[in-house]
């Protein structure tokens, strides 16, 4: 007896149809597929075209799944390759819907790169270094993360978000002395990925100027709350660690030893009070 395809009926989901044989269910078909290899009722139909039908059938929701995966957000040509494999292991199928989304131009590390370099600019947040990194784990093929930087972040832009980044840090560090406050900003500027040669340049521009009073209170707030901690200890060796302290804290000698005088003078005083 011939087979022949004697019902298409269509399904809820748009698009998607189910294709009786000889009036029995046989299996569903995409409305791409049945457009690309004619199918409709009438049509006579073998095993290696019924084979080939439920393969392309498989291939098209995959590549259903892909473009879904996608409307979220930007996604690599590596993230893309693992979310297929947990639907199949058809390397064929997989390399097949990979080409057609990079033929379409909906997938691209270039345009990722691009894309993430641009984002990344526009937050004024990390620096080149540090966005290379975040690329390259996320599997970017080096030259293209390279084109994609040289191409979206200027010097000027590293300079100018370095800046940003640089006058940030230093308030965030306002209860730090001045020397300390210094370093960890370079040390910030380094962890968000700043290039090295470029951190002296930013940090001149950036006037990260000694506040005298915003210093005396810091100095002040730390010392009295690292005096309450050694108030227990001898005389001597409370000073040597209260010194050791505040100068492990970026604040200057000089002005370490004007808070101790002026610290055994309130002591003095509160003393001959009682």
């Amino acid at each position: 007896m011939l087979n022949k395809i004697t019902k298409i009926v269509s399904q809820k989901r748009k698009g998607r149809f189910n294709v009786f044989i000889n009036d029995k269910y046989a299996f569903p078909i995409s409305e791409e597929v049945m457009i690309k290899y004619r199918i409709f009722k009438g049509t006579e139909i073998d095993d290696e075209l019924k084979n080939k039908l439920i393969a392309e059938d498989n291939k098209s929701k995959l590549y259903d799944k892909a473009i879904n995966y996608l409307s979220y957000k930007l996604r690599t040509e590596y993230e893309i390759k693992q979310f297929l494999k947990k639907s199949t292991d058809d390397e064929d199928q997989i390399n097949s819907i990979m080409d057609k989304l990079l033929e379409q131009k909906l997938l691209g590390d270039q345009n990722y790169a691009d894309s993430f370099v641009r984002t990344e600019l526009r937050k004024h947040d990390k620096g080149p270094n540090d966005i290379f990194n975040k690329l390259k784990f996320n599997h970017i093929d080096e030259e293209k993360i390279n084109l994609a930087i040289n191409n979206n972040y200027k010097s000027d832009d590293i300079i100018n978000n370095g800046i940003f980044q640089a006058k940030k840090a230093f308030k965030h560090y306002k209860n730090d002395g001045y020397n300390l406050r210094l370093q960890k900003v370079r040390q910030h500027l380094i962890k968000k990925g700043y290039p090295i040669n470029d951190l002296d340049t930013i940090i001149n521009l950036s006037n990260l100027e000694n506040d005298v009073d915003q210093q005396q209170d810091a100095l002040q707030m730390q010392g009295d709350k690292a005096y309450r901690r050694y108030s227990r200890l001898e005389p001597i060796k409370r000073d040597l660690k209260l010194r050791q302290f505040l100068y492990r804290k970026g604040f200057d000698l000089d002005d370490i030893n004007v808070y101790l005088e002026n610290k055994k003078i309130s002591e003095s005083e509160e003393f001959k009070d009682e």
